[in-house]
């Protein structure tokens, strides 16, 4: 069985609950603006080719890609149980092991998408650590080989170097993260409006703060993930909690819309209008 080379950083599972009613995604990518706003199908949107995929000594390594399938299979069975309680207006009542796939899923499309990694390091910085690396290995060992410099100091060993650096991160099961949000419930946002929805981005997980607070955990942080065009699921305090509210408020919905669009390199989402309002409202 071939390995897919098309690996979505948003999962297909969760673009389709933005879509029309006729399977489209509308989007806008600020790559192209040129294009505006298009549509296209969950399939061919929000990938990157072999983004996860390892290549070392020239052996290709699929597995994190592969964990992340299963991953979001799992995720895909507890968000629609989410979404069935959350419209009927309860609690999912989620398991111990059900909140466990939740905590992963959230924490790992918090972190693997190309626009969260990409603030993580900068060239400049990988460039620097890359040679203070180099120079140690050579004092406390032996020079590099013509062969090594090749494979680690020429353009394209940086670039594969950088890229099994990424991956290898991205992996990091970060327990510290973990521990904090299995430590904390959920709160679900049901949108009952027919004519408002939420977007999707590229960076779909939304941190919103206040003056002098960052860290998970800590009042005045929020931490949001659109599930779906009329639900989002955000991290409260007190584990095993759940609440679920309905969404009144456009203008914060608006604002929350905005802030995704302002994040991310490519947003998407059901109705043609809502992505040209923001996209026009720059």
């Amino acid at each position: 069985m071939s390995t897919p080379k098309r690996h979505h950083f948003v999962p297909q599972m969760l673009l389709r609950r933005f879509c029309d009613n006729g399977g489209r995604l509308w989007y806008y990518t600020k790559k192209a603006p040129h294009i505006g706003v298009a549509s296209g199908t969950p399939e061919t949107l929000f990938y990157q080719t072999n983004f996860y995929t390892l290549n070392e000594g020239g052996v290709r390594d699929f597995s994190l890609e592969s964990y992340f399938s299963q991953l979001e299979s799992e995720a895909n069975t507890v968000i629609e149980k989410i979404c069935a309680a959350a419209r009927a207006g309860k609690g999912p009542g989620l398991t111990f092991q059900e909140k466990r796939v939740w905590d992963l899923f959230l924490y790992y499309q918090w972190k693997r998408t190309p626009d969260s990694i990409g603030s993580t390091m900068s060239h400049a910085e990988f460039e620097e650590l890359l040679t203070e690396s180099v120079a140690e290995f050579e004092q406390r060992f032996r020079p590099l080989t013509d062969e090594e410099r090749e494979r680690f100091l020429s353009n394209a060993g940086k670039k594969n170097l950088r890229k099994n650096a990424r991956v290898k991160a991205t992996g990091d099961p970060g327990a510290v993260v973990q521990s904090v949000l299995n430590n904390m419930g959920i709160g679900i946002a049901v949108i009952r409006k027919p004519n408002k929805a939420f977007v999707i981005g590229s960076k779909p997980v939304v941190t919103l703060t206040q003056p002098g607070q960052t860290r998970l955990g800590r009042p005045g942080v929020e931490v949001w993930l659109p599930i779906a065009a009329d639900i989002a699921v955000f991290v409260i305090a007190g584990k095993g909690k759940e609440i679920v509210i309905t969404l009144n408020d456009d203008t914060w919905l608006r604002s929350f819309n905005a802030a995704i669009f302002h994040e991310s390199t490519v947003i998407g989402g059901r109705s043609e209008a809502l992505i040209k309002s923001l996209v026009s409202a720059r």
